[in-house]
C-alpha cells in the first residue's frame, strides 16, 4: 500500500501493532509531506528497525509526468500517468499573491456536463487518497526556489463529492499540521451540486465549497448539466441557503459563460 493512503491515526495504530512508538507516525508523515522524502531510508530520525518495517509493508508511489504544457502567463498543466497507466491532469495557476494548484479526483467523470472536456472521457474509476495527494506532492517537487503552493482547488477531472470518502481523507491529510499543512481556508472543493454530500462536507471539514451553476433555469441547466434532473435548481439553492457555513465563510458559485446559450441578461 502507498503510505499516502494512511492518516496519522491509521499509521499510529500500525506502529502500535508493530511494537513501535506511536509518535513515529507523525515523524514519518512529516518527512513524507514536508521534506519530500522519496524513501523510508531518508527518514533519519526514525529507528532503523522502524524504517525497515515501513519499507516492508508500504511504498511511496510516484506519478509519472507524461507531458508538461506551459502558457505565456506562467500556468503549467501536468499530464500524469497513474500506476495502471490511466491519465489525469493537474494545473498550476500563478497570481500576484498566490500559487494555486487545481487537482483531479477521478479518472474521467460521470456527470456529463455538456461544456466540460472531461465529460468526453468515459468514467473509469475514483482516485485513491494517495493518488489525489500525489498530484500535490509531485508538483511541489517542480517548484522553483522561492515558489510556494498557497491554494488547492478540487476543480480538475471528476466530481470530487462523488468520490467522497477518498476526498475527505485527502483533505484531512492536506490540511493537517503533520501533512501538507495547508490552511483549510485556502482549500476549495467544487461540485456540480450533489446536495447530500455538500452538507456532509461542510459538517465534516473546514474547507471552502464552490457550486457550479452555469444556468438560471431548469430547462437550460438540464441540458447543460444533467445532474440538475436529480437536484433541480430550487432544491439546490435551498440547500445552499441552509448549508452549515461557519461565521464569515461564504459559498461561491461558478458560472461558465457560453456564447448564445447562457450569457443573456
Amino acid at each position: 500500500m502507498d503510505i499516502k493512503n494512511l492518516t496519522k491515526a491509521e499509521l499510529e495504530r500500525w506502529c502500535v501493532d508493530k511494537g513501535a512508538q506511536p509518535f513515529r507516525a507523525r515523524q514519518a508523515l512529516k518527512w513524507l509531506y514536508q521534506r519530500g522524502a522519496q524513501t523510508f531510508a531518508e527518514m533519519s530520525d526514525l529507528p532503523s528497525a522502524t524504517r525497515t518495517l515501513l519499507g516492508q509493508e508500504f511504498s511511496i508511489e510516484r506519478l509519472t509526468c507524461v507531458h508538461l504544457a506551459l502558457a505565456a502567463d506562467g500556468t503549467r498543466k501536468y499530464l500524469f500517468a497513474l500506476a495502471d497507466n490511466r491519465q489525469i491532469e493537474s494545473v498550476l495557476i500563478p497570481a500576484e499573491d498566490r500559487l494555486t494548484l487545481c487537482i483531479s479526483s477521478q479518472v474521467g467523470c460521470a456527470m456529463g456536463c455538456r461544456f466540460c472536456a472531461t465529460a468526453q472521457v468515459r468514467p473509469v474509476r475514483d482516485l485513491t487518497a494517495a493518488e489525489i495527494l500525489s498530484q500535490v506532492w509531485e508538483v511541489q517537487r517542480t517548484l522553483a526556489p522561492g515558489e510556494r503552493l498557497t491554494n488547492l482547488v478540487f476543480m480538475g477531472m471528476g466530481e470530487p463529492l462523488a468520490n467522497y470518502e477518498q476526498l475527505v481523507k485527502a483533505l484531512t491529510i492536506a490540511t493537517a499540521e503533520w501533512g501538507l499543512n495547508l490552511s483549510p481556508r485556502r482549500v476549495t472543493v467544487s461540485t456540480v451540486g450533489l446536495v447530500p454530500q455538500m452538507r456532509r462536507l461542510l459538517e465534516e471539514t473546514n474547507v471552502n465549497l464552490t457550486v457550479s451553476l452555469t444556468a438560471t433555469t431548469d430547462g437550460l441547466r438540464d441540458e447543460l448539466m444533467p445532474v440538475n434532473k436529480r437536484y433541480p435548481l430550487a432544491q439546490l439553492l435551498h440547500a445552499c441557503r441552509t448549508l452549515p457555513l461557519a461565521p464569515r465563510k461564504r459559498l461561491t458559485f461558478a458560472y461558465v459563460m457560453l456564447k448564445g446559450a447562457n450569457d443573456s441578461d
